[in-house]
């Protein structure tokens, strides 16, 4: 079926190639033939862009148009080999066009990519010097809200810092269980999970400019009565809208600072924080819970956050009796899914909604309650 793809893939790029011959268009009033292509074939962009470029990049390589030609190998692949010999000097285009060839047909596009950034370092060094100060240059960062108030985040990282993060996020990112269940989530919903739980441990550290590491830099107005029972929603500081639910999810391991306002929403009073757990008190959680205290997770201490099981928002007290380590992601659970905690000789134990155990029966994260004695 490839093969068949790809065969007709390359009578699409001759049929192009004829009409840009036959000036097609020009006299249809088109600049070029993408968008000849986009104007009567309704191509997307991309894939008229794409479809252009083989047309004119193509022929300067001949090997590869015999291998496209002859259905062993995509477009894609095509177009993967056509980058990286755009790199190279003049007198190794050849010899690289017929190893570029002979290989891609046992590769895929992203893995013939890594070949061909491998010839790049072989031919020309001093090129790849170039091509890494080229990548820091070009970092950058764009953050948004959308009217939703959901931040959208765009990134461009130098290859050797992207790869640091990319492994970072994907060991963060691996799909969790619960009771067996395989993850509910998607691998977007993962990685993006795991880069709130890389920046609420980045916010912990004790050197943070400006703020000084407070757990949470946040300022929110909210109803206090909203707030304890989960009703309505208020604002931020930025005026992006946050429910009462979330705002107290947030709040189990933030600084809660109370300030009175007055009719006009005028401060009048500032208060203190008043709930976070001690330094001390962290400790201590750290040597009981040993991490996330869900049962499964193998989150480190580092990575957690600490969970009123009686609410500070309903009265809960921040003691020890009252508190566990969660990750991010099963602090979201805990919040939000029905799951009971209780304590038993001071050993957290977790009670599942009856849509994940219909026995409700209590379970332990094994590193609280190793259940093998020698």
């Amino acid at each position: 079926m490839e093969t068949i793809t790809n065969l007709v893939t390359a009578a699409k790029i001759d049929a192009a190639t004829r009409a840009e011959e036959r000036g097609l268009h020009a006299r249809y009033g088109c600049k070029n033939v993408s968008l000849l292509l986009r104007e009567k074939l309704k191509l997307n962009q991309a894939d008229a862009t794409r479809r252009a470029r083989l047309v004119h990049e193509l022929p300067a390589l001949p090997r590869t148009r015999e291998a496209v030609y002859s259905g062993v190998i995509s477009g894609e692949h095509a177009l993967v080999i056509s980058d990286a010999i755009k790199r190279l000097p003049d007198e190794h285009v050849e010899q690289a066009d017929q190893a570029l060839a002979g290989v891609a047909p046992t590769l895929p596009p992203r893995d013939l990519m890594r070949v061909g950034k491998h010839l790049w370092s072989l031919v020309a060094p001093d090129g790849v010097y170039r091509d890494e100060q080229e990548g820091i240059a070009k970092r950058s960062l764009r953050m948004g809200n959308d009217q939703d108030g959901c931040l959208h985040v765009k990134a461009v990282v130098d290859p050797l810092n992207g790869e640091k993060i990319r492994t970072f996020l994907l060991a963060l990112s691996k799909p969790k269980t619960v009771n067996g269940e395989k993850d509910p989530r998607s691998s977007e919903q993962r990685l993006a999970d795991a880069f709130i739980e890389a920046m609420t441990t980045a916010m912990s550290a004790k050197d943070l400019p400006v703020n000084g590491g407070m757990r949470t830099q946040l300022i929110v107005i909210m109803d206090f009565d909203a707030l304890a029972q989960k009703m309505g929603c208020d604002q931020t500081q930025n005026g992006d809208p946050i429910s009462a639910g979330l705002m107290r999810q947030a709040a189990c391991d933030a600084g809660v600072i109370p300030i009175v306002l007055g009719g006009e929403s005028e401060p009048l009073d500032y208060g203190r924080e008043r709930r976070l757990a001690s330094p001390a008190g962290r400790r201590a959680l750290v040597i009981r819970n040993k991490g996330c205290a869900f049962p499964g997770c193998d989150r480190p201490p580092a990575w957690t956050e600490a969970h009123h099981v009686w609410q500070w928002i309903d009265g809960g007290p921040t003691d020890l009796s009252n508190l566990i380590l969660l990750c991010v992601h099963h602090h979201h659970v805990v919040h939000e899914g029905d799951w009971e905690i209780v304590f038993e000789h001071g050993i957290p134990s977790f009670i599942p909604p009856r849509w994940v155990d219909p026995e409700q029966t209590p379970v332990r994260n094994i590193r609280v309650d190793l259940p093998l004695r020698l």
